[in-house]
């Protein structure tokens, strides 16, 4: 089916039902066909001038809007080893650690009385777990604080400016974006090694590399030095054909100590 063909069907059930068709409704080839040739089901009902049907969760309450220290992890997660929908009506965070995820079902049910759902994933990388939470109200308010949304390496961002000027929301950040991106690991005996490593498209290689450069700007509010930033070769995406660089910079010897002092490790 194409664009077109698409369209018609949902036209024609549309009539025969006296009502416009939903998820549930709607035959599942058609609803694949709605998927494959538009990417959301509502897009292809508003592309065929059908009703869609509000299914947003009530509002948000007021400390869902308070910018403080949840709000930050919640965002950096979301940055680096999450996922906010490019429609905005969903976030995922993805750990192999479902402590690590417990604690933010635990902020995500506080701050913005929110419940998700866990999924197990298995990929070329080993299993890791997912847990989704289905909002369209959070995910405005979210995208509009600084999470970028849609495919990361793809899309332009930085760190939001209300976490840059404020230091204990900048080491929170800090905390989380080395969890997700970080590594730590011996190069020898008596030489310790922190290193962060990043992925962007080629073609938003410049974007990515002004990103790490704010990062670094925040570990400096604590006299942490870091090295320059080494690009290394890139990987072709088999999804879409893209080639991803990987950026990646060390904290330099004499700031290991005062990383781990001031910024802390998670791992």
């Amino acid at each position: 089916m194409n664009k077109k063909e698409v369209i018609k069907e949902l036209r024609i059930i549309t009539k025969e039902r006296g009502k416009s068709p939903t998820r549930r409704s709607t035959p599942l080839k058609l609803y694949y066909h709605c998927i494959k040739q538009f990417k959301y089901f509502n897009e292809a009902k508003k592309q065929a001038g059908l009703k869609l049907y509000n299914n947003r969760c009530p509002n948000l309450p007021r400390s869902a809007y308070i910018l403080d220290k949840d709000l930050v992890k919640l965002v950096s997660f979301l940055t680096f080893d999450g996922h906010l929908y490019k429609s905005s009506n969903a976030i995922i965070l993805i750990s192999k650690n479902k402590k690590e995820l417990r604690r933010y079902e635990k902020l995500i049910n506080n701050k913005f009385g929110l419940n998700g759902n866990y999924r197990l994933k298995a990929d070329g990388f080993g299993k890791s777990v997912n847990y989704r939470v289905y909002s369209k109200e959070l995910g405005n308010f979210l995208n509009k604080v600084g999470t970028p949304k849609g495919d990361k390496m793809l899309v332009s961002f930085d760190i939001p400016d209300w976490i840059k000027k404020n230091k204990e929301f900048a080491k929170e950040y800090l905390k989380v974006a080395f969890y997700c991106e970080g590594c730590k690991y011996k190069a020898s005996k008596n030489i310790e090694i922190i290193q962060f490593n990043l992925n962007k498209s080629e073609e938003l290689l410049e974007d990515g590399l002004k990103f790490i450069e704010s990062l670094k700007n925040l570990l400096k509010k604590f006299d942490i030095e870091t090295t320059k930033t080494w690009i290394m070769k890139g990987n072709l995406r088999k999804k879409d054909g893209k080639t991803t660089k990987m950026m990646k910079f060390k904290i330099k010897a004499n700031s290991i100590n005062k990383f781990i002092k001031e910024i802390g490790w998670i791992k």
